[in-house]
């Protein structure tokens, strides 16, 4: 059996999504459900943390669009999304270029919304912001858990 593509965990009205690999269109509509699924036991927005693993490829046009639909849908769950992209080699340098392109055409880059990050402490500060929380933490925490680096 292959290992999962993707895992997520939920601490303190933070969703926490991690890509191992690029998805395809059944693994982002399971991680749609979860979404929404959070979304309607807290009655209100969450953040979400989204990140990629350095050793994952980059997606393809086809995965580019499912998940840029996705994020489109599930823009209405979240108060912010932190995409991190971790590693430093060119490959994710490209990864960053190609995320934070789709996110200028498809009109959903904002600061104040959606912010692209090269590692999780990246989005501590929103979170504590956000929540009122520790957001140091919450993110080691989260990489307890295993989803995020």
């Amino acid at each position: 059996m292959a290992p999962p593509v993707y895992r997520t965990d939920i601490i303190d009205k933070v969703f926490f999504l991690r890509w191992d690999s690029p998805p395809n269109q059944d693994e982002v509509l399971s991680v749609f459900t979860k979404m929404q699924q959070a979304y309607q036991q807290f009655q209100q927005p969450m953040i979400l943390v989204s990140s990629t693993g350095s050793k994952a490829a980059v997606p393809n046009s086809e995965q580019r669009r499912t998940l840029s639909n996705m994020l489109s849908d599930a823009r209405p769950f979240f108060s912010e999304i932190h995409v991190i992209i971790e590693g430093s080699e060119l490959q994710h340098n490209l990864q960053r270029v190609i995320v934070s392109g789709m996110l200028i055409v498809t009109r959903t880059y904002d600061d104040q919304f959606i912010r692209v990050h090269k590692s999780a402490e990246g989005a501590a500060p929103f979170i504590a912001k956000r929540l009122g929380v520790d957001g140091d933490r919450i993110i080691s925490e989260a990489r307890t858990r295993g989803v995020v680096a």
